[in-house]
């Protein structure tokens, strides 16, 4: 291998010189002995002719990237002042031991919480106005002719009621089948549904309209159910459904007769409690085909019953064929 001519080294010493007083703005780098202490600024003019293939990294936090890694085995001047800031200014803390919300100038026993106190929750509570009445269509045979499906009954009750009463919804619907079928209608205001309670509509014949609370559906039949009894085997069922059906609307209607015993008995379930109120504290016996059936509420305790029989009248020498309805003027 022949050997190097000094003078051509010296010869390129000072050409680097001229070149470097031709060029004012050149500057020569000079790597101390740590260079992670150096606090380096690259002029922009000297990074575009020192590098013509990789871009200059942007020390902007905003638009910051990180950098692809660095393999450390391969020992680099330049490589090891870029890792060297990349590492002090941009390396991922860690998670643990650094929380989101931790700062350099946060004491850990800072009592001066300022995050947002829990607000009060408002509470709001609708209360619902919904007054309901129901109404029997298949006791009701006029209305049941007039009108004869469901939906011709709907819409003749919608109409006629949505005219004359503010308060009413317009919804009727049906609920329940056979004995159990009710024309369920709604109301906001209880003063329009007892109105239309109390009063008799033309345009729906036979029909009748009481009081419909469906919790009371789901409590004791007792509340709601009366026993008559001394009723007469000529007397059928359909007999007593038609005569107790102007108290309300009957859920369900049951003869039996006991051994050896020369009447019947019979134990009528409403819909709603006030349909009995009218035997609790009025009635107490009524008249069918000239014959005095006995009433007594389900719901009346034995000492209740028993005060009801406290006072008895014989009466004696009575005419032939004499019926309970002739001694009604004496009662």
């Amino acid at each position: 291998m022949p050997p190097k001519d000094s003078s051509s080294d010296i010869s390129n010493s000072d050409n680097e010189q001229t070149n470097n007083k031709n060029n004012p703005f050149k500057r020569t780098r000079t790597l101390p002995e740590n260079p992670i202490e150096e606090d380096y600024v690259a002029d922009s003019a000297a990074d575009a002719r020192s590098s013509n293939t990789t871009p200059p990294q942007q020390n902007n936090a905003d638009n910051f990237t990180s950098p692809p890694p660095i393999d450390t085995t391969a020992p680099s001047a330049s490589g090891s002042v870029a890792s060297g800031t990349d590492a002090s200014m941009h390396a991922p803390k860690d998670k643990e031991t650094s929380p989101l919300d931790a700062s350099p100038n946060k004491d850990i026993m800072d009592t001066n919480d300022t995050s947002p106190l829990p607000l009060d929750t408002p509470t709001i509570s609708i209360l619902r106005r919904d007054y309901q009445a129901a109404a029997a269509p298949n006791i009701s045979p006029e209305f049941v002719k007039k009108y004869p499906t469901n939906r011709a009954m709907i819409d003749a009750v919608n109409n006629l009621l949505l005219e004359t009463y503010h308060s009413y919804t317009g919804r009727a619907r049906m609920s329940g089948s056979g004995d159990f079928k009710r024309l369920v209608i709604h109301f906001n205001s209880t003063t329009e549904r007892d109105a239309c309670l109390s009063l008799r509509h033309d345009d729906f014949a036979d029909l009748r309209f009481f009081l419909h609370d469906p919790q009371q559906l789901r409590t004791d039949e007792d509340l709601r159910a009366i026993q008559v009894t001394d009723i007469p085997f000529f007397i059928k069922k359909d007999d007593i459904t038609a005569l107790f059906k102007k108290y309300g609307n009957i859920q369900s209607c049951r003869l039996h007769t006991r051994a050896n015993a020369k009447v019947q008995q019979a134990r009528i379930v409403y819909d709603d409690v006030s349909s009995i109120q009218h035997f609790m504290d009025k009635q107490w016996a009524i008249y069918c085909y000239s014959t005095c059936l006995r009433i007594t509420p389900c719901s009346l305790t034995l000492d209740q019953k028993k005060s009801r029989r406290e006072f008895v009248a014989v009466l004696s020498q009575l005419p032939p064929n004499t019926k309970n309805v002739h001694l009604a003027p004496l009662v």
